[in-house]
This record gives structure tokens, sequence and C-alpha cells, in this order.
């Protein structure tokens, strides 16, 4: 033992003190050496662990974004090693821009394999279909056939026309769009954009046919200085030690009152007070939001 080979065991002869002594013993290093198995197994898990969100934080939007005519900045915080939650950007054909944010029910391994999927699946379709409706409905047709029954995705994918100076997005499932254009003032300055529409991915009979009826795609016009935020379930139902949810309605009063600011100093704000509200309590779902500002000129070319 004290060269560290936990494997020997002491032949027991007899059954007085010193065999019971040397029973305790054989028990004892039975007991060291599978710790150090688990040990051993534990840091190689974390170590894969650790690798898997290497890759999958390399599949989200690396650097700042050039998008002239829009200020746009992103967050994803993982509430493990690796999640579901997912959000890109997509450059068009026709100098457009396409936004996605999505969120795969559950955490972990699953969610982030999923979610690897879908990138592959909307930036191949993205560059065929440039309504949001199509795309989310091509997306659900095929995706479905993968997912297993327990699972499904929410998304919400926008298309700009920065040129034309509008948004078209459809929503299947997922938080609402907060939408705040710019203007003098008020009290209800920001809009909850909900278009209907259902999850991504259900596996029931008829689900398909559902969606598709359900499915809804909106305009807005854009001007300078409007700002939309798009986010996951992690940021409204952030919790605190008592169990209440951060929640939609205060994410809006923080953009109605602070959305004067630069995206990137927005996103702060936004964090600052989640992380005031949270205090002590865990994490316990992954974070995601991306944040557009739109600037003052509205030039024909896209550079993503």
């Amino acid at each position: 033992m004290r060269h560290g080979d936990f494997t020997h065991r002491i032949d027991i002869v007899s059954s007085d003190q010193l065999g019971e002594l040397a029973g305790s013993f054989n028990q004892m290093t039975e007991r060291i050496e599978s710790l150090i198995q688990t040990a051993a197994e534990k840091k190689r898990l974390e170590e894969e662990l650790r690798i898997a969100r290497q890759i999958q934080m390399s599949l989200l939007p690396r650097g700042p974004l050039d998008v002239p005519g829009l200020a746009v900045t992103g967050l994803c915080v993982p509430a493990r090693e690796v999640g579901g939650d997912y959000y890109d950007f997509f450059k068009l054909p026709g100098d457009l821009l396409g936004v996605l944010i999505a969120d795969v029910s559950g955490k972990g391994t699953s969610a982030a394999l999923y979610m690897a999927e879908l990138k592959g699946l909307v930036l191949s379709l993205s560059q065929i279909y440039l309504s949001p409706r199509q795309l989310l409905v091509e997306v659900n047709r095929i995706i479905s056939d993968n997912l297993d029954t327990r699972s499904f995705i929410t998304m919400t994918y926008a298309v700009f026309d920065l040129k034309a100076g509008r948004m078209t997005y459809a929503r299947a499932g997922h938080t609402p769009l907060i939408y705040m254009p710019n203007g003098d003032g008020g009290a209800e300055r920001v809009q909850v954009l909900v278009p209907s529409g259902m999850v991504v991915g259900l596996r029931i009979p008829g689900a398909h046919e559902k969606f598709i009826d359900l499915l809804e795609e909106e305009t807005i016009q854009l001007n300078p200085g409007d700002v939309i935020v798009l986010y996951t379930d992690g940021i409204s139902e952030a919790m605190n030690p008592e169990a209440d949810l951060f929640g939609d309605s205060r994410l809006s009063r923080i953009v109605e009152e602070h959305g004067h600011l630069e995206s990137g100093e927005l996103r702060e704000r936004i964090l600052r007070e989640i992380e005031a509200f949270v205090g002590a309590a865990d994490q316990h779902d992954d974070m995601t939001m991306i944040l557009m500002k739109v600037e003052q000129a509205m030039p024909a070319r896209v550079a993503v």
C-alpha cells in the first residue's frame, strides 16, 4: 500500500484478531482501489466534457459581427458544461441577413448534439428558403424524424432586409420577441411580439400538419434606433432563492428604460439585473440572448 499497490490482498490464515485485522485491511484497500478508479473515470469524463464545450462554443458566432446598419451582440451561457441553446447569423442571397435563436429541450450532451444537427440543417436550408415560415416548416419536417419522442425544439427565425428596412420573422413555440421602436417615449413603447407557432420536432400523429396550420409569419418596418431582443427561457425564467422568476415583463421594462444604450451596454445592463435578481441561486437553465439595434444608415451591403 505504501508503494501505491492497492490490488494486493493479505492472505487470511486464521480467524483470530490478526485475521480480522487482515480482513479489514483487504476491505480498505478494495475501497481505495475503487475510489481511485472512480476518480480516474470522473477526470476522463470531465476532460471529454471540456472538449465538448469547446467544440460547441466554436459552433456559435465568434468575434464581432459586422452588419452595416445593425449593431448586434449575442450571449450564450450553458447551465452545464454543454447545453441545448443555440443562436446564429446567416448571410443570405440578396444581401439579406438571417438571425436564429433556438432552445433544445433538456440540457447536457443530448441537447448539445441536437443543437449541432440543427445548425447544419438551418445553414443549408437558409440558402434555399428566404421566408422564415418556409424555413421552419422544412426544419420541422426533416428534424422530426431524428429527434427522440421526448425532445423538441423552440425556435425564432428572422430575416433582415437592410435595404428595405424591414424584419420578417416566425416563431415556433419560442419565447416572445421584444421590440422597442424608436420614438419620443410613452408607457407602451415596448412591444412583446408573439406570433402563433408550435414547437419543432414533435413526433405525434398529425403534428406536422398542425405545425403548418399554426405557424405565422409577420413583418415589421425598421427605423434607426429600433431595438430587437431575442432570448431563451433561461433569461426570463432565471430564478432567485425564493423560486421567483425574472419574467418577460421585467426584461421588457429594462429594455424600455435602457434601450438608448449601445447594444453591448444594454446586454451588460440586463446581465447585471439578472445577477442581482438571482443572487446566490444556481443557474438552472442555459441563458442565451441576441440584442440588435438599428443604426442610422441602412446600406445595401451586408458583411457577416
